[in-house]
């Protein structure tokens, strides 16, 4: 007859500290991937050249759909890359004036 197998006991901290760092990981992989879109469509070289604007600013200077520059802006936000003034609606790059495009 075969033994029951026998595991270790669940440890919740150590299950609640892995989920953590895979959420972590799987949000950072996003961020990844919206910075390759922001990076391949201009929204990155739009955004350098205009100062804190609204979305429909920066859809226009890039020359897309403002509902897709609003979704990339909120991801950008999230991910700290973009700020918003909520009484203004206006998002800026956080990137350094030196490293920007001119």
């Amino acid at each position: 007859m075969r033994e029951a197998r026998k595991y270790a006991e669940f440890d919740g901290d150590k299950a609640e500290a892995f989920a953590g760092e895979l959420l972590s990981a799987l949000n950072h992989g996003a961020l990844c991937l919206m910075t390759s879109i922001g990076h391949r469509t201009g929204l990155f070289d739009a955004m350098s050249a205009l100062p804190p604007s609204t979305v429909d600013a920066i859809a226009e200077k890039a020359g897309l759909n403002e509902r897709y520059v609003r979704e990339w802006l909120g991801a950008m936000v999230t991910g700290r890359v973009v700020e918003v003034d909520p009484s203004s609606g206006k998002y800026r790059w956080r990137a350094p004036a030196s490293s920007r495009s001119s």
